[in-house]
């Protein structure tokens, strides 16, 4: 089989784009667009592997916008001329959203729609939301095209079916850890580490991060935040887990945009989540996180709090409940292998791609 992966604006070394790359790469030939500088793969990849290193901001003219223009030229292009059975989209070129998928279905190809996040509602800046209804039939546009959908969250992805009032075939990816640590190798500092991205409002009610402040140490990892005691730099992903895995406690309490309710971060599974999870550390995550929260009501490892109200109980919570941490740490073994990609994630990918084709 040869595939087709358009990365558009995500880096070549994307987690969740790459993976999907590299498991391409074991089914046959792979032509990879991607943003940015170039990266090694192991050598059992690269001999199947075509890349296409196509940004923006190296494109001839002046202006983001002709910039862009002249990208989604040459990302068509891709789709034209070359030669593919499966075309799989991480993304789509914001001048031309629906012509990509047309000409995939013109040649007669099959096509994935890989959906990291609830497009309509991500795609534009919040002062533009008023144009949120033309993007809802944008993607359902895209929808009608597509043999099939992957997503992060079954949430997401309910929310995406029922406004576009299109179904198809989909599968659900969440942005899994690549690897874990062993449970209770470390031990565990009195550190709080704050992730979940770098330009997302941390809301946490002032008083509660003073008394945290008082009992923990607070951390960030390769990212600026006002909050915390001490920012650590950038860590390749295995240091990363290291340090994570010492913490104890991680704190996903962002919010990306003024409305505490907005899909994409309630509906969110963030790569951090699954990190600190499958480095064996409990989350403590704001009660306002519908998919993070089943996950965690499910598996019985981290706290779910009300994170903007005043902090008596939530802090009593953190601090006083040895036995529940102890709960928290047996439960992460028990349920490690939801945390982690794995051969029975990939197989189930793999499966998902044949029926895909056989279609």
């Amino acid at each position: 089989m040869k595939t087709l992966v358009v990365g558009y604006n995500h880096s070549r070394k994307d987690k969740r784009v790459m993976r999907t790359v590299e498991i391409f790469c074991r089914l046959g030939p792979v032509c990879y667009q991607f943003s940015g500088e170039n990266s090694a793969f192991s050598n059992d990849f690269q001999r199947n592997l075509r890349d296409f290193s196509l940004c923006r901001d190296e494109m001839p003219g002046r202006g983001k916008l002709i910039k862009r223009i002249r990208l989604d030229r040459e990302i068509l292009k891709l789709v034209k001329e070359l030669d593919y059975d499966l075309a799989y989209f991480h993304s789509f070129p914001a001048s031309q959203p629906i012509k990509l998928f047309r000409e995939v279905k013109k040649r007669g190809k099959k096509l994935l729609y890989d959906l990291h996040e609830i497009m309509p509602v991500q795609f534009l800046p919040e002062k533009y939301s008023f144009l949120n209804p033309v993007l809802w039939q944008i993607l359902k546009a895209q929808l009608s095209l597509v043999d099939g959908v992957i997503g992060v969250s079954d949430e997401a992805m309910k929310m995406m079916f029922e406004k576009t009032g299109i179904t198809k075939p989909f599968l659900i990816i969440p942005n899994y850890a690549v690897t874990g640590m062993q449970i209770g190798r470390n031990v565990k500092n009195a550190e709080i580490a704050i992730v979940g991205g770098t330009s997302r409002k941390i809301t946490i009610n002032g008083n509660l991060l003073k008394e945290l402040k008082k009992n923990f140490k607070l951390i960030s990892i390769g990212t600026n935040c006002d909050i915390v005691d001490e920012e650590l730099p950038f860590m390749n992903y295995d240091l990363m887990m290291d340090r994570i895995s010492k913490v104890k406690y991680t704190l996903l309490a962002f919010q990306s945009r003024s409305d505490p309710q907005y899909p994409n971060d309630i509906y969110s599974l963030p790569n951090k989540f699954y990190d600190s999870l499958a480095a064996g550390t409990p989350v403590i995550i704001d009660d306002r996180f519908v998919s993070m929260k089943k996950i965690i009501e499910e598996t019985n490892t981290g706290l779910i709090l009300d994170l903007s109200k005043e902090p008596d109980r939530d802090l009593s919570l953190i601090l006083n409940a040895p036995g529940s941490y102890d709960s928290y740490l047996e439960n992460l073994g028990r349920y490690y292998d939801r945390f982690v990609w794995d051969n029975s994630k990939e197989d189930c990918f793999v499966d998902f791609i044949a029926t895909i084709m056989n279609s």
